[in-house]
């Protein structure tokens, strides 16, 4: 295995297999990723510090196996910064945080090439701080068609004087987050009101939006958009 000692955010790093191509398709190599996630850190770090990380791994690359990392790897440097979160047995589970950029460019150099947040904090997993409309097109529809839905859904919440703002989300969907500033708000709060929102456009638009999660019902449906109102947690 070919190592590099960097150095970063003043903490030497051993970074491993740079000229690995992780993207096959474009030739992207590690060092390409690690070069990439350094240059959006300053906006990417904001998304993850203070949240339990799980690492999506493309070992050999995007075009091979991956796997998920819920816990924090065990041979991880003495400074990154963990958490302990509950899991639904009721055990303890340890996490990575991701608070600064030398942590960044030590998960990166693991291939993880994805990196999922909850949408709580670590230090409040039961406690959501955002609810997410996830708008996912069907066959015949895209992005402009959750475009509409977006701007509808906008206009909706703007009644309630809640602000929203879109994201995209794989190939051709949407997100639309809304951050909370309820401590208290609980993931039974958030699905309770997203589920209502959702059937609310679904019994306005009802040519547009559906919020059933069933394939068989959204997919052949070439003008509607499967709407999927979940809050999931961590």
């Amino acid at each position: 295995m070919n190592r590099k000692l960097a150095q970063i955010a003043g903490r030497s790093l051993s970074l491993s297999n740079l000229e690995k191509v992780l993207y096959p398709s474009t030739g992207f190599t590690k060092a390409h990723v690690l070069e990439y996630y350094r240059l959006v850190s300053p906006y990417i770090l904001p998304h993850l510090r203070g949240r339990a990380l799980t690492l999506k791994r493309y070992p050999d690359g995007v075009a091979d196996e991956y796997f998920f990392e819920k816990r924090c790897p065990v041979h991880r440097p003495s400074w990154v910064v963990t958490a302990r979160i509950p899991r639904d047995n009721g055990e303890q589970m340890t996490v990575c945080l991701v608070n600064d950029l030398d942590t960044l460019m030590w998960v990166e150099n693991l291939a993880s090439l994805e990196l999922h947040v909850p949408l709580a904090r670590a230090d409040a997993p039961e406690n959501p701080d955002a609810v997410v409309f996830d708008l996912d097109p069907g066959d015949g529809a895209g992005i402009p068609d959750c475009m509409r839905v977006a701007l509808i859904l906008r206009d909706l919440l703007a009644g309630l004087k809640l602000t929203c703002f879109p994201k995209t989300s794989g190939m051709k969907g949407l997100h639309v987050l809304v951050p909370l500033n309820q401590k208290k708000t609980t993931f039974d709060d958030t699905k309770k009101f997203s589920k209502s929102v959702a059937q609310v456009l679904e019994r306005n638009y009802p040519d547009l939006v559906t919020s059933k999660m069933a394939k068989e019902q959204w997919k052949a449906m070439a003008t509607r958009i499967k709407f999927r109102s979940n809050s999931p947690k961590p």
